[in-house]
This record gives C-alpha cells, sequence and structure tokens, in this order.
C-alpha cells in the first residue's frame, strides 16, 4: 500500500511537470495598426456597373485618404475622410460631402462603400462594437467574416506576414468588391 500510495505520488509529481495548458493558444491574427498605408488593386461590380484600377489607401484614427486610379493612372475617386465628415472627388463633378462614406458613395456612385468596416476588414479584424461571425481556417486566421450585412471572404493572406490579409473579396446583395494588397505598411 505504501509503494502504491508512494508510485501515485510520484506519477502525479511527474504529471505536474509535462502538464498540457488548459487554454488553447489564441488564434493567429495580426494585431490591430492604427497607422498604416497601403497600395493595390481593387475591382468594383455593382449589377450593372464594373470599375478596376488601383488604390491607395491612407489610414489615421482620424483620417482617412483612399484614391482610386483607374489603369491608364487617371484618378477616378478620391475619399478623404476626417472629423468634420467625408467627401468625395470625382472627375468633372463638384466635391460632395456626407456624414459616412457608404451613403455619400451610394449617392454618387450608385453604390455603398464600406469605408468603415473596410478599415478592419483589411487587417482581419471585425470592426469593433458590432455583432459579427468568424469562421477560421486551419492556421486559426479568419477565412470569412460576416458583418453589417457583408459577407468578407479572405483568399489569401500575405506571404511575408502570414497573419495579414492580402486577398479580399467584400460582398453584399448587389456589390462585389475585390482588393488586392500589394504593399502595406505601418506607419
Amino acid at each position: 500500500m505504501v509503494r502504491l500510495a508512494a508510485a501515485l505520488a510520484i506519477a502525479l509529481a511527474l504529471s505536474g511537470c509535462a502538464s498540457v495548458p488548459l487554454v488553447p493558444p489564441p488564434p493567429a491574427q495580426a494585431a490591430r495598426v492604427e497607422n498604416w498605408s497601403l497600395q493595390g488593386r481593387i475591382g468594383v461590380r455593382a449589377e450593372e456597373q464594373s470599375l478596376s484600377g488601383q488604390i491607395r489607401w491612407t489610414h489615421r484614427p482620424e483620417t482617412d485618404e483612399m484614391l482610386i486610379v483607374s489603369p491608364l493612372g487617371q484618378g477616378v475617386a478620391r475619399i478623404v475622410r476626417d472629423s468634420a465628415g467625408v467627401t468625395l472627388e470625382v472627375p468633372n463633378r463638384a466635391p460632395r460631402h456626407a456624414a459616412d462614406a457608404e451613403s455619400l458613395t451610394r449617392a454618387v456612385l450608385g453604390y455603398g462603400l464600406p469605408l468603415a468596416g473596410l478599415t478592419w476588414w483589411v487587417q482581419a479584424h471585425p470592426a469593433p462594437g458590432r455583432a459579427f461571425e468568424a469562421t477560421r481556417d486551419a492556421s486559426g486566421r479568419i477565412a470569412q467574416l460576416k458583418q453589417d450585412g457583408w459577407v468578407i471572404d479572405y483568399l489569401q493572406y500575405a506571404d511575408d506576414a502570414p497573419a495579414r490579409p492580402r486577398k479580399l473579396l467584400v460582398v453584399r446583395a448587389g456589390l462585389e468588391i475585390r482588393l488586392v494588397t500589394d504593399n502595406w505598411k505601418d506607419e
């Protein structure tokens, strides 16, 4: 009986040394970055409209500046968000202003660009304070995110930063946005 108790005590002591963590490690996810810029390509398909080109986007907590340029280098749209709201400039039209980018782009371009959500989605994060559903891949990265009526599919992650998305497909009834990030800078 004494030997059994001693063996049990040794086994318990050894199992304490080789314990397995009770809480699984967090999934692979990029840290949220407040100041960043990206360059890449964008394609937008809205019912009968189609647009493709390059995108240059600089984000700060208090401002955003997004420039969409045609494949030939001509400016298609410039969106600027600051404390006063959002301004949209398109060629041959007077600048327009509104409280948010989605309603402004819907009024001017015919489709709503979800700038507030995209700010988070390009970093593989749901926008804070709003309900969402997320599906993760085998590495723990978000494979699909559903938020605010949008479905965001993460088609590819960057080779040099495996937790940062490179290709996204953002879809909502009648609108499809494809975004490919070619260059990302944390600033």
